[in-house]
């Protein structure tokens, strides 16, 4: 029985770190800070909306996918899927992805 708790106790604490350090995952599979990968990087994004509160006010909204960089339209198909599970998530971890998102661009 004591195991069990053990095992438990430990597959949660793990889960809990596995959802804190998500943020980069989710997004650093197709962007980076300041080199354009799969998608334009962190400042292109930034450049291309204006501002990282334009870039966050789009992501929190219900507003269709318009590709601002216009190099990587053609990948929107990807992005409108990212997209859709970035609106899902809860406050607390839409606020991480922002923070880990803004450590990027500095």
């Amino acid at each position: 029985m004591k195991k069990s708790l053990v095992l438990a106790a430990t597959a949660v604490i793990m889960m809990g770190a596995a959802t804190s350090v998500m943020a980069k995952p989710f997004c650093a599979s197709c962007h980076s800070g300041h080199k354009d990968k799969m998608g334009p990087s962190f400042v292109h994004v930034v450049e291309a909306y204006g501002s990282v509160d334009a870039v966050f006010e789009f992501l929190d909204s219900d507003a269709a996918l318009d590709p601002k960089v216009t190099a990587f339209a053609k990948k929107s198909k990807i992005m409108k899927g990212q997209l859709k599970k970035y609106r899902k998530l809860n406050d607390a971890k839409k606020a991480d992805v922002r923070a880990w998102f803004e450590e990027q661009i500095k």
